[in-house]
């Protein structure tokens, strides 16, 4: 059993919003965080981040994402099918991180006892999840500013420059 779930995904300069493949029971986390180094988005179309940049795409069917292009994942609507065979315990933190491309401030996930540090050193490649996000674009040399937020996203932890749990 599988299902689809709109998702917009940011990089350094573009967002693509399609849909992506939740199988099963799994979390979105499971889902990114699959072994591979790409996503399958379907049903997608991309966008610059800046206003001063036209829109070349066009609706695509399938399009391929590199992770490692990848600064954050986020669902478009609120609700969480299919969570309740892979929920695990976990302590929210608040937490601070720039990313090349975002500032950030949200609560990070982690396992009861877990720093963050920690975490990212016991788990290189999987994607954080972040709740309660606020994020500033701020990439540009210009006064250009892209502002979101999000209840809910996951983070790549190869985009993090810094971070500090508040």
């Amino acid at each position: 059993m599988s299902g689809w779930r709109e998702v917009e995904v940011y990089g350094t300069f573009i967002k693509v919003t399609g849909e992506l493949e939740i199988l099963g029971v799994d979390r979105l986390s499971d889902s990114v965080n699959r072994y591979g180094a790409f996503l399958t988005i379907r049903n997608c179309r991309s966008e610059p981040l800046s206003v001063n940049y036209p829109v070349l795409s066009r609706m695509e069917p399938s399009m391929t994402v590199a992770k490692a292009g990848i600064i954050l994942v986020c669902p478009v609507d609120d609700s969480t099918p299919g969570l309740s065979a892979m929920w695990r315990e976990m302590v929210a933190h608040s937490a601070s991180i720039n990313t090349a491309a975002f500032a950030l401030v949200g609560d990070v996930h982690l396992a009861p006892g877990q720093d963050l540090q920690d975490h990212l050193e016991r788990h290189p490649g999987d994607f954080l999840p972040v709740t309660n996000l606020s994020a500033l674009w701020i990439t540009t040399i210009t006064s250009e500013t892209h502002a979101l937020q999000r209840p809910f996203a996951l983070l790549n932890p190869a985009s993090i420059l810094s971070f500090a749990l508040r």
